[in-house]
């Protein structure tokens, strides 16, 4: 759960709804932030990983151009 919690502050949800007991779906939508995944390929299986997220704010430090990805197939979205 802690990491959820992260994720939903690191992309602008609420912090009196982070209080709550339960996510609002609603306030889900327009929120914003940096997503890294990597794609593989394991025992025939397509697999997409969630490497990382950050703020919105950080797209500058953490854009492709400044990442030297260590895994193959890794992109930022």
């Amino acid at each position: 759960m802690w990491k959820l919690s992260w994720f939903l502050r690191d992309f602008g949800y609420g912090t009196e709804l982070m209080n709550k007991d339960e996510i609002d779906d609603k306030a889900l939508v327009g929120l914003q932030g940096i997503v890294k995944v990597s794609h593989a390929i394991v025992h025939g299986l397509s697999l997409l990983n969630l490497d990382g997220f950050a703020p919105a704010a950080r797209w500058e430090e953490l854009s492709p151009s400044n990442i030297t990805d260590s895994l193959p197939g890794s992109e930022v979205a």
